[in-house]
């Protein structure tokens, strides 16, 4: 890569970072946060950052998972305070993007994810953390899925709006969410608009497209399931072939 086109790679990073740094506060800034952390079991705000390696690569490949267990609960300025700024969505982002590289050796999640970075992305440096991460839900509730919390819709909400600002400014080629079939509904109204491919195996493997974009459901890496391996590694395959 010659210099020129490096600085170009620096700048359209700089530019997009800014781009989401503004709508997630814009979002957050219409989410009643004071009504949201009502709820004390919710952890802090999980907010996605692309390493300067996303654009990099010509393949560029988003990763969604379900939620964090907890979530700089000590540290969230939404969770703790009650009120969000700029310098609290930078450090949420930032923090993202370090715990990112950090390599939980015990994380299957995680692992999934540097497998997967490593085969799709091809950026000339640090291709294991080209892909963005994401999670479908931007908080959990007592360690797990917020579905139960009783702040519930405010969550669903601000997560769909987030992913699709996420969706919208970075424009993946492909994104594979890691959430299992009991979430497909929520992708679905994240979307609204979306094309089935193929239902490859029922509730294990499915395909299909949010406009140009290549889009496979499979089950979380964590899921207790019959050859599990066999359908993530068929999903990073059908990616790497179609894009």
């Amino acid at each position: 890569m010659n210099l020129s086109t490096k600085y170009l790679y620096v700048m359209l990073h700089k530019e997009k970072i800014k781009e989401l740094e503004s709508k997630y506060l814009e979002i957050l800034e219409s989410t009643n946060i004071e009504e949201l952390y009502k709820d004390k079991k919710l952890s802090g705000l999980f907010l996605s950052k692309p390493n300067q390696s996303y654009f990099e690569s010509q393949r560029k490949v988003m990763i969604v998972g379900q939620e964090t267990r907890s979530w700089r609960d000590k540290d969230c300025k939404a969770k703790n305070f009650k009120t969000v700024d700029i310098g609290s969505v930078v450090a949420s982002m930032d923090a993202t993007l370090d715990f990112d590289k950090k390599r939980y050796k015990k994380s299957k999640f995680l692992q999934f994810y540097l497998k997967t970075s490593k085969t799709l992305c091809d950026a000339p440096k640090n291709s294991a953390n080209a892909a963005l991460w994401s999670n479908q839900f931007c908080t959990s509730f007592k360690k797990n899925n917020p579905k139960k919390s009783e702040q519930f819709n405010i969550i669903k909400k601000l997560s769909s709006d987030l992913l699709k600002a996420q969706f919208e400014i970075l424009k993946p080629d492909v994104i594979i969410f890691a959430v299992g079939s009991g979430r497909d509904k929520y992708i679905k109204e994240t979307f609204g608009s979306y094309k089935t491919i193929k239902v490859i195996e029922s509730k294990r493997l499915w395909h299909f497209e949010i406009g140009d974009t290549k889009c496979f459901r499979i089950n979380h890496p964590c899921a207790r399931i019959k050859n599990k391996q066999r359908y993530l590694d068929t999903a990073i395959e059908l990616a790497k072939s179609l894009t």
